[in-house]
């Protein structure tokens, strides 16, 4: 005669319940942990703002020689870049530069990107 081993079937109802809580809880804290993280990520500030010079120096530059914070058709090469150096300053370099600066070959931030002078003569 052979005895058959089952488990009652409590038991396995209550390893199912478990197991299907523990992966509800866990998949709850991943998803409140994603919410958190992006809730706490601000959105980029805009490029005028951060320099703390719109109103000022940076018009008066972007404006002479212009220039655009997110840059030109696809057609359009710039010739000149605004930086900002590590220590603070604003500056009118090459586009060459500017490019080096956005690439990180360079130190700085690229500020905006621009045609050149617009004074005629």
């Amino acid at each position: 005669m052979s005895v058959s081993v089952t488990s009652p079937s409590w038991l396995r109802v209550a390893v199912h319940a478990l197991r299907t809580a523990t992966t509800v809880a866990a998949l709850t804290l991943l998803v409140g942990f994603g919410a958190i993280g992006s809730t706490s990520t601000r959105p980029p500030a805009d490029p005028a703002r951060r320099i703390d010079m719109s109103s000022g120096p940076l018009d008066v530059m972007m404006q002479q020689n212009r220039c655009s914070f997110t840059g030109f058709e696809r057609d359009v090469i710039p010739s000149t870049a605004i930086v900002r150096t590590p220590d603070g300053a604003t500056e009118l370099v090459s586009f060459d530069e500017g490019w080096a600066v956005f690439l990180g070959e360079a130190p700085g931030e690229l500020v905006a990107v621009c045609l050149g002078s617009s004074r005629v003569g």
